[in-house]
């Protein structure tokens, strides 16, 4: 590359990981011929959801998921009456997903109610627990499952929230249950999000001119540089994730 090209806004390390993520999701989730759409913040059913449930609904049908069985309830947290932006690392969890034989539950913190966006986020990355549950491991192994779950949720279309809404998920167990639960900080970095919303876009055929202005200002030159990238070394993103080795990435 010359010395005036695009520069990754992440390491080409965490780069290729995301493509082959990417590929693992395509695989997995038997999506090589699929288009998927693209969730903005300017959807009019967004725009329509006056509840939480009503917006857990716009996203699970966005992600073709409004037949599968689960349950959402709102977290009795501590700060529900506090300003998102206040809500720290430790802090009482945004949102989980748990799971027994029987059914599955997403639950969501009250304070997310004045934050839509950061709901939607929210309830994309517990769905994407949900797509991911019993899927296996992603590249690199089970450590990296929460960085594919964010990763999931952006696959899924829903990368403009995640990104600007980043925050921390971590798993958790209680007696028969078990699953994940979020608070203030990503385990994919912004700059890791934009590059992923860029993939999904570039995957499906979406026009990155009508995405870039919806992502916080700062993040729009990562997405630009992202975009330029893989438009430069991968124009046919499917043919690139179709000739990744997954089985190299299985002990990295």
């Amino acid at each position: 590359m010359g010395i005036f090209g695009a520069k990754l806004p992440v390491s080409r390390d965490e780069f290729d990981w995301l493509l082959a993520c990417f590929a693992w999701l395509r695989l997995v989730l038997d999506d090589e011929e699929k288009h998927i759409g693209f969730l903005l913040p300017d959807d009019s059913r967004l725009r329509d959801a006056t509840t939480a449930g009503s917006l857990f609904d716009v996203v699970r049908h966005h992600c073709e998921m409004a037949d599968w069985p689960v349950k959402l309830e709102q977290i009795d947290d501590d700060f529900r009456q506090s300003d998102i932006s206040e809500v720290k690392e430790g802090s009482d969890p945004l949102g989980t997903y748990s799971a027994n034989a029987e059914e599955a539950i997403i639950q969501y913190s009250g304070a997310l109610l004045r934050n839509p966006d950061a709901l939607t986020a929210t309830f994309a990355h517990e769905l994407a627990h949900y797509v991911l549950a019993g899927r296996g491991d992603p590249p690199g192994g089970p450590d990296l499952m929460e960085h594919a779950t964010d990763c999931a949720a952006v696959y899924l279309g829903c990368g403009v929230f995640l990104a600007n809404s980043a925050r921390h998920f971590e798993q958790f167990t209680d007696g028969e249950w078990s699953g994940w639960r979020s608070s203030a900080a990503g385990y994919l970095s912004e700059q890791a999000l934009v590059c992923a919303t860029a993939m999904a876009a570039a995957l499906n055929g979406h026009d990155t001119n009508a995405i870039e202005p919806h992502l916080k200002p700062y993040l729009r030159s990562d997405f630009r540089k992202a975009r330029k990238i893989i438009e430069r070394d991968h124009a046919n993103l499917q043919d690139t994730l179709a000739k990744i080795d997954l089985l190299a990435w299985t002990y990295q």
